[in-house]
């Protein structure tokens, strides 16, 4: 029996076999490609069979601990799992997202691949299941202050605390920080030769502050601050013994952690939270939306977006509202920037330190709508270790020794030491309002020697942020600066921190941990100033209870961290704000909990 072939059945079969030619196998093996990653050169290695990715490798990176790290680790598993690059960025990392991205495709390409086959899109399913939880305390926020809040609620007896994070990862602005925390610590300081008392460190925040701080507050914080070191060290974390200064401290008591950065106390509030049985519940990419309250006025709940999801969550006990500031949200701060800052445009020209998605003050216009007195809004503070083009803190740091400040003609032009305030109007002052920090191998021994916060000079050199040079004649001249005029800046500082003269600037050396810097090799890396810290927001008491425009607390609703206003005047000190998030963040349990 015959059977004759359909013409469309024919035209199918051509179509089937079309597809699979198309799909040719890949050349399995092992291929490596190098990117611009956030912070230095990024090296990629995917490992290919002739049909699918088998592994990616991007550990040769100098990406931010718990950003852009945990975006090359999650970005990746989704690739290998999705095999394709057309999956979602993690939230607040695309830089890091996109970078390991574009480095899976150049070795995709050299393995022969079908890109159409490995790029496609819309492989990843947010299906909105509309969701409500039931919790003792909810924490919007999950930042330094937000996790810490979260603990301190689950040990003061909160058997289920809820955490909503708007990004795709844990820390906010506390992971970009340089951690420093500032406390009276008289076991640290005293075998260092410091002298300080709590008075001391109560008198130096309020001047700092131009005196417009809370002065209950500012009590509350410098002196339970210790308290504060105390209990993170019994959650695992570790200081080192020397005590620092960070830049516009007014003071040396700034301790930071044996690891860099200040994700250093996110990754143990995550371990402690990983150990709380289920206690303490995270919802990644849930930005809060609303504040549920009852008809008394009773914040009772938070309303959140998951992916298109409405999340709502019921708290039995309370809210407590750790967003951050709102440095990042430009058009909100130029409307309130009526304050010290009045003459200078805060508009994009001037960039921010702090994570773009996160520091827009949505925390703080929340709590108004519920009632909230906002306090303090034009007192924004301006830091000096902005990176020309995006104002993150970046490349070699301004705290710190043994560095000097010279404008682009290569003067000193002010204390190295001084308020970040000062530092900030007098960079201002400068010639395209910009200069360069200039060190030597006294802070980088060697091109590969990392500092506290994991940078080499080498890095820094690949991607242009930093200039190397033997002598300052030879730097003078790859920056464009004054030969003689950086010369004699050097040797004036030098004069100053050996005791031969004292510092018409008013910089005041330490004779522990100043050095003359005399010798190259020598680097010199630009900076802008840039927005750091938004010292107004949400009114509070030390019991970090909310209150309102009528002058009582908010039942129900709490806030802690930079989201607050009047713990630092008009301006902050270098090291009081990790200091301010993790007191108040250590303490809020109990008022929260059992209402202490």
């Amino acid at each position: 029996m015959n059977f004759a072939v359909k013409p469309v059945a024919v035209a199918a079969a051509l179509a089937f076999a079309s597809a699979v030619a198309v799909a040719a196998p890949m050349k399995a093996g092992t291929y490596t490609a190098t990117v611009n990653g956030h912070n230095a050169p990024l090296t990629v290695k995917v490992t290919v069979d002739q049909n699918k990715i088998v592994s990616i490798d991007s550990s040769e990176n100098l990406e931010s601990l718990g950003i852009g790290k945990v975006a090359l680790q999650k970005v990746g598993e989704k690739i290998v799992k999705y095999q394709t690059t057309g999956v979602d960025s993690v939230t607040g990392a695309s830089f890091s997202s996109n970078a390991l991205k574009q480095g899976v495709e150049n070795c995709l390409k050299q393995a022969g691949a079908d890109m159409k086959k490995f790029t496609r899109k819309g492989v990843e399913k947010h299906p909105v299941k509309n969701r409500t939880y039931q919790a003792d305390v909810v924490v919007i926020g999950g930042g330094g202050s937000g996790l810490a809040s979260a603990i301190s609620s689950m040990q003061a007896g909160a058997k289920k605390v809820i955490v909503l994070e708007k990004l795709g990862y844990l820390g906010g602005s506390t992971n970009v920080s340089e951690g420093a925390l500032n406390a009276v610590d008289d076991k640290r300081q005293k075998a260092q030769g410091i002298t300080d008392s709590f008075d001391t460190f109560y008198e130096t925040t309020m001047k700092g502050g131009h005196n417009k701080g809370d002065p209950e507050l500012v009590r509350f914080l410098t002196r339970h601050s210790i308290d504060a070191v105390t209990w993170l060290e019994s959650l695992g974390v570790k200081f080192k013994d020397h005590i620092g200064a960070a830049t516009g401290s007014l003071g040396q008591r700034s301790h930071y952690t044996v690891t860099p950065y200040g994700n250093s106390y996110i990754r143990v509030f995550e371990k402690v939270i990983a150990d709380s049985n289920g206690k303490i519940q995270v919802l990644l990419d849930t930005p809060a939306t609303k504040l549920l309250q009852d008809k008394k006025g009773r914040v009772i709940g938070v309303v959140g977006n998951n992916r298109g999801s409405k999340i709502t969550v019921k708290a039995k006990d309370g809210v407590i509202i750790a967003t951050g500031g709102f440095g990042a949200n430009v058009k909100y701060r130029q409307q309130v920037n009526t304050g010290v800052w009045k003459s200078v445009k805060l508009d994009n020209s001037i960039g921010c330190t702090n994570i773009q998605q996160a520091a827009q003050g949505q925390g703080m216009l929340l709590a108004k709508k519920a009632g909230a007195d906002l306090i303090g809004l034009s007192d924004i503070q301006i830091h000096p270790c902005g990176t020309p083009g995006t104002g993150l803190m970046e490349n070699i740091r301004t705290s710190g020794r043994n560095r000097v400040f010279v404008n682009s003609d290569g003067n000193r032009f002010v204390n190295e030491g001084a308020a970040r305030d000062v530092l900030a109007n007098a960079i201002f002052q400068q010639k395209n309002s910009t200069y360069w920090i200039v060190v030597n191998h006294l802070r980088y021994p060697s091109l590969d020697f990392k500092d506290h916060m994991g940078a080499s000079i080498r890095n820094m050199e690949a991607i242009g942020a930093v200039v190397e040079a033997p002598t300052l004649e030879e730097l003078a001249k790859k920056t464009g600066m004054n030969a003689a005029n950086l010369k004699k800046s050097v040797d004036d500082y030098n004069a100053v921190v050996s005791g031969k003269a004292k510092d018409k600037l008013g910089f005041v050396a330490n004779n522990k941990d100043d050095k003359q810097m005399t010798e190259g090799p020598w680097y010199a890396c630009r900076k802008v100033p840039t927005v750091h810290h938004t010292m107004g927001g949400i009114k509070i008491n030390v019991k970090s209870q909310v209150i309102s425009t009528k002058g009582k607390p908010i039942p129900g609703l709490y806030a802690v961290g930079e989201v607050t206003g009047g713990i630092h005047g008009s301006n902050r000190l270098g090291g009081n704000a990790v200091a301010d998030c993790m007191t108040f963040g250590r303490f809020v349990g109990e008022h929260i909990v059992n209402g202490k």
